[in-house]
Order: structure tokens, then sequence, then C-alpha cells
């Protein structure tokens, strides 16, 4: 049986500190399914507005967009900057707040600059990502690495640009195409709550709040991500399980 092959890539939007490797599982279903897949780069400018440019830059002209944590809030500054070019929008473990940490963030930011960004990942960050259930010893050592490879200096670069980003509840009702929002029960970073307010915000979003899955649901649940990411890119029109009028449907997904 061939693969099938799509009408649109797939750009990847990884979290905070984190690299395309928080998708590879993802990565690697989709491209047996004939899907191209796209990492953009989050890592050259120290705001939100500035890092969108920098990924519409090198993005195709159209294409499907999957962004987690700050990758979700950098995907929804691209849909505020270029709506029309984006066909299918993944919205995972995020948020379309403001920041409401910023002085943890200054805090963190000095700390890294005294050259102690192994030491903020390992106490103030990593124990925060992964749900109690899944902080192996493989997911662990893989946040470590991605956080240390990509230093200091994006650490605080992608600080400022989480710290000074402006809410995007104004675009949430102007999103046209087929969405889902998705994070995990026992996420405390990005609450499900914070997603039941995006999701219903969205005209037919899809919600879904995956069980035993924290703040990275792409390493925690990632057949359930992937089986989710898969759905969403067959459809062509606004999914109908919600209408634009109602909430958006909640979907408690077993891990």
């Amino acid at each position: 049986m061939s693969a099938i092959v799509p009408q649109h890539p797939i750009v990847f939007l990884p979290g905070f500190m984190c690299d395309g490797r928080l998708f590879q599982a993802q990565k690697a279903s989709l491209s047996r399914n004939g899907y191209l897949c796209l990492d953009g780069d989050i890592t050259r400018s120290a705001s939100i507005e500035r890092i969108a440019h920098d990924v519409l830059t090198d993005a195709p002209k159209k294409f499907a967009l999957v962004g987690l944590s700050m990758g979700g809030i950098v995907a929804l500054e691209i849909v505020r900057q270029a709506p029309d070019r984006v066909m299918h929008l993944a919205l995972l473990n995020t948020t379309a707040h403001a920041d409401r940490v910023q002085e943890q963030r200054k805090t963190q930011i000095c700390k890294v600059a005294e050259g102690k960004l192994s030491l903020v990942m390992q106490e103030e960050l990593k124990p925060n990502y992964l749900a109690k259930c899944n902080r192996t010893s493989e997911r662990l050592n893989l946040l470590a690495d991605m956080g240390l490879k990509l230093g200091e200096e994006v650490f605080a670069q992608q600080s400022i640009a989480l710290m000074n980003r402006c809410s995007a509840h104004d675009i949430l009702p102007n999103i046209s195409c087929p969405t889902i929002v998705m994070t995990g029960r026992d996420d405390i970073v990005c609450t499900p709550e914070i997603h039941i307010e995006l999701a219903n915000a969205i005209p037919d979003a899809a919600l879904s709040i995956i069980a035993n899955c924290g703040h990275l649901s792409t390493m925690e649940q990632p057949q359930i991500v992937t089986n989710a990411l898969l759905a969403l890119l067959k459809q062509t029109a606004p999914t109908a399980q919600s209408t634009s009028t109602g909430p958006a449907r909640l979907r408690l997904v077993k891990g």
C-alpha cells in the first residue's frame, strides 16, 4: 500500500529549552505515513513576534503547525501574522495568556548567567514538566540534554520572549483551520482549565485531556498524541464534533 502524500508539510515548534527531539515519536510515525516533517527554529530571537517571523521566513508557503508549550505560544503568533498559511493547528500543553511568572523568570535568568543552567534545569524546570508516573531516567536525561545543548544564551532569549509576551486571546475567535487543543490531566505548568478555556474560545476546536500525562504530552503519551495528529491532518473542514456556538467537547483520553 502506497504512503499518503499530504498536501502540506508539518512544522513542529518545541517547548522552552527543548528541540525537535520532543516530537521524535510523532515525526517518525507521520513520516512513515508520507508527511514531510520540519522543525521550526525558535532559538534565534528574544520576542514571540520575532520568533514567529523567523519561523514563517523558513517555513513552506502552506503548512500544518504543531506547537507545544512555548511552541504553542509561537504558533498562535504565527496564526496572527499569517493566518492563511496555516492549514491545520495543534496546540499542545500551552496557553494564550500573558506571562504570569515574570519574577521567577528574572531570577532564573540571573542564576543561568552565573553558570547555573544545569542546576536550574534540574531543580526548577524538569520536576514540573513530567507527571510523576512518567519521570523515567530516559525522559529526564533527554530533557537535560536538550536544555544544556541549547545553552545559556537561548535560555535568556526564550525567557525574555515568554516574559514579555502579550495575550493571544483576541485572535482565538478568528482561527478557522481545523484545530485540536491537547494537554495532560497532570499538567501543572499549563493546567487543563487553561486548555478548556482555550478550546472554548476557538471555533470548532476539539479538546483532549490525557490521563497519566503532564506538560510534555508528546514524550509522555506519544501514541495518543500521534493518533490525534493523524486524525487532525485528515480534516479538510472544521470538526463536526463541536459547534462554534457551543463549548468545545471535552474528551478524557486514558493513557
